[in-house]
């Protein structure tokens, strides 16, 4: 009885550990994402523009300022504005335009 009771917990428990098994081994033989610098992606971006100096601090300093990720309030802010003016087109003459 205690010979088929350990013959069946142990069939059930490499039931459950093949599928995380299978799942792992997948993973391995992936290969890894590279992802270009922002400043890479700044210089690609400057060069695509015909942009003059896209080898020096100064001039990839718009590039760069372009790659750089806003924040929520910069977000909130930015689209308070968008409606600001869009109000202001609609109606010049009221609401503080």
């Amino acid at each position: 009885m205690k010979f088929r009771l350990m013959k069946l917990l142990t069939v059930v428990l490499l039931g459950l550990t093949a599928p995380a098994i299978a799942q792992t081994t997948g993973k391995t033989t992936a290969k890894p994402v590279v992802k270009d610098s922002a400043r890479d992606r700044a210089i690609k971006r400057c060069k695509e523009n015909r942009g003059v100096d896209c080898d020096s601090r100064e001039g990839l300093r718009e590039w760069l300022r372009e790659e750089q990720q806003i924040t929520s309030e910069q977000r909130t802010a930015a689209a308070a504005g968008r409606r600001h003016r869009e109000q202001c087109a609609k109606n010049p003459k009221g609401g503080g335009c």
